[in-house]
């Protein structure tokens, strides 16, 4: 929710070419040696249809898949798999080409939301797996079959159609994968637990280039490892869920002049402390800085209930400060919902620092709003008011979420080791000039010094957490250490099984491994 993303239209300019382009061209069905080692056993595993060269029309559209301008990097080569098959055969062509090589290596890509090197490359090929978007619902098992190439609002349509819906994205835009692999929060997270939690099977392709199906039957370990352990083991190409009933959702949003923020942290934290018969409810509160609101600070409320409750009794503090203009309400279906425009990003550029989980401590939350204050009031003086604007989310995280988990055979996340109602604290900063992206470095160390002494001061008055939320981790965190001790030795055990030669450590060395945890 918190990166800077593009316009939905943007989005759908893109997907609509994927979709439109098939991956084969005539001057792409066969193809003459590159030069490039890994582009080249494509070609000679007969891929030749879906690898796609500097030349090739579709190229640019590829670079441009990924959201942030940091992670749009130009490869030697794309390949897009459009079947289960062909990623086993570009497993297995990029296995034989690639053993012990360093001076090339692999990205995996599905919605392309990642931050850094998590889904791009430039010295080596990107397997886009946007074709692999394809979505099922069977009525009689009530399981619905996605894609990891899909957009979660491509899949909420397709089940939708079925009066079902199914636990993922906020977002329509971002891609299936890489959230389910990270865990994944949704607005049913109180009701369903985190995304990871509803799904029922993976198809998974080992580094062998074996397909297999990991469930509550079937390669358990590698089941549970897959429900927030992102790719260390396989390439998941499948995902089978859960699903439920549609309803429509009931959205509320209020905007609150800063000066009623401790009112606001207040009914935070109360809402944080609710028991389980409020799991139909999920809150956002959102502080910003924005120069096109005459360089004020604003604090946002974005209040779900996902049984279209517009009157629930869970929001009955939030409602009574004082709104700076009247606030909106609306039964909004799923679908609706996350297509609604929500990012516009241009050429702007995004700087965060990662997530803290914090415990539901009103002392540290208003801690929290003091260092972003300070963040905004050195920024204007550093690049100027007109050149950033700023996001910084509050984001309850109620402690039965880890007995739902384990009520549904656990994820590897590690939640239930820490009793605690928690807070997951986001800050960022968009660049909006020429002239202030240049500052990118001076602003990321603002930012990350903003975190560092947030979670500085949380420890010290014993309102810590050591959870990192992957999806949204910066590489300067360590979210697979952060599920604890007997999960990372779960991991590294499933990973040893099933991927013995380390080819998803090393040769796929984006995002984050359990290679690199301490």
């Amino acid at each position: 929710m918190a990166r800077s993303l593009k316009s939905a239209s943007s989005a759908a300019a893109v997907v609509l070419s994927l979709l439109l382009f098939d991956g084969v061209n005539a001057a792409n069905k066969t193809q003459t040696p590159t030069g490039f080692t890994p582009c080249d056993a494509l070609i000679n595993a007969n891929l030749s249809h879906a690898l796609h060269l500097p030349s090739s029309p579709l190229y640019p559209t590829l670079v441009n898949g990924s959201w942030t301008a940091d992670t749009q990097r130009s490869p030697w080569c794309f390949v897009v798999p459009s079947t289960t098959d062909e990623i086993s055969r570009t497993i297995i062509a990029l296995q034989g080409a690639g053993n012990g090589a360093g001076d090339w290596h692999i990205a995996i890509r599905s919605g392309g939301h990642g931050s850094d090197n998590q889904n791009s490359i430039t010295e080596g090929v990107i397997i886009d797996l946007s074709h692999l978007n394809a979505t099922t619902f069977d009525a009689a098992t009530k399981i619905a079959s996605v894609g990891t190439g899909a957009r979660w609002g491509d899949v909420y349509a397709e089940v939708d159609k079925s009066g079902v819906l199914v636990t993922g994205g906020r977002q329509g835009v971002v891609g299936v994968g890489g959230l389910l692999l990270g865990g994944g929060v949704s607005w049913y997270t109180p009701r369903n637990g985190f995304a990871c939690d509803s799904v029922v099977n993976y198809e998974v392709v080992l580094a062998s280039g074996k397909v297999i199906n990991a469930n509550a039957t079937a390669h358990t370990d590698l089941f549970r490892a897959l429900k927030g352990g992102s790719s260390n083991f396989g390439l998941v190409t499948r995902f089978d869920l859960e699903t439920f009933p549609a309803t429509n959702l009931s959205v509320a949003t209020r905007s609150i002049a800063l000066e009623h923020s401790d009112e606001v942290v207040d009914a935070v934290a109360g809402f944080t402390n609710l028991n389980q018969s409020f799991d139909d409810n999920f809150l956002l509160a959102t502080m910003s800085y924005s120069p096109q609101t005459n360089g004020t600070t604003t604090i946002s409320l974005t209040e779900v209930n996902t049984a279209d409750d517009a009157n629930s009794t869970a929001w009955d503090a939030l409602n009574r400060i004082p709104t700076l203009t009247p606030g909106t309400s609306n039964s909004l279906s799923l679908v609706e919902f996350a297509n609604a425009p929500a990012f516009s990003a241009g050429n702007t550029r995004n700087c965060g620092a990662g997530p803290l989980f914090i415990a539901n401590d009103p002392v540290v939350l208003r801690y929290c709003i003091e260092q972003h204050n300070v963040l905004v009031a050195d920024l204007k003086a550093a690049i100027g008011p007109n050149a950033f604007s700023t996001i910084f989310d509050l984001q309850p995280f109620q402690s039965y979420l880890g007995d739902i988990s384990v009520q549904k055979g656990g994820n590897i996340l590690g939640l239930e080791r820490d009793p605690r109602n928690k807070i997951m604290f986001v800050t960022g900063v968009t660049l909006q000039t020429p002239e202030s992206i240049a500052q990118y470095p001076l602003v990321y160390q603002k930012v990350a010094a903003l975190v560092q002494t947030v979670e500085a001061f949380a420890k010290s008055v014993g309102s810590g957490s050591d959870f990192v939320y992957l999806p949204y981790a910066d590489t300067t965190q360590d979210p697979l250490g952060s599920y604890g001790s007997a999960n990372v030795a779960h991991m590294r055990s499933v990973a040893a099984k099933h991927d013995p030669f380390g080819f998803f450590q090393s040769r796929v060395p984006g995002g984050f491994k359990l290679s690199r945890v301490e």
